[in-house]
């Protein structure tokens, strides 16, 4: 198994971002890491889903720096948490991280996805902005559990897949 995998792709401003997943931590390949990344790679921001008081960093974003110390890149590295409070991780916020990256002096150790007003840490996303066209229709079935809504929730959403043109996804 690969330790890692990466994708790039050309962003809506034409700028070729990519991401670098990290498949396996421990033990944590910095050999690999610096070698999947561009000689071209100008800045990276690396998110956990930790947040670690008291410490340098989180422990992603420590042994990435490490990583890229002793590998020829010198890229311009922050580190970020996402997910916190167990909020989901969208499009938008994406868009900020990168919006964080391509300033000339980014925040470093930044929340995205709560107001973190105590260490003022957060950075600011339009919750409006969506890469989904137009005609993307979104709907929430709520379950209450134990009175059936459930399951009937469940065979509404197939009933939708299996018998229309839309596509459908449910968690």
């Amino acid at each position: 198994e690969t330790a890692c995998e990466t994708a790039d792709f050309l962003n809506g401003l034409g700028q070729r971002v990519g991401v670098l997943k990290v498949r396996l931590y421990r033990p944590f390949d910095s050999q690999r890491v610096g070698e999947a990344l561009p000689q071209t790679t100008k800045a990276i921001a690396v998110l956990d889903r930790t947040k670690e008081p008291g410490s340098g960093g989180e422990p992603l974003y420590l042994d990435c720096v490490n990583a890229l110390y002793e590998s020829s890149l010198r890229p311009k590295i922050v580190g970020g948490r996402y997910g916190l409070s167990s909020k989901e991780f969208t499009p938008a916020m994406v868009k900020a991280i990168f919006d964080n990256l391509a300033d000339p002096a980014p925040k470093d150790r930044f929340t995205i996805g709560i107001r973190d007003d105590l260490s003022g840490t957060s950075l600011d996303f339009d919750p409006s902005f969506s890469v989904e066209h137009d005609d993307v229709f979104r709907a929430i079935f709520y379950g209450l559990g134990s009175d059936g809504t459930v399951g009937a929730n469940k065979d509404s959403i197939k009933i939708i897949g299996e018998n229309t043109s839309n596509h459908v996804q449910a968690y």
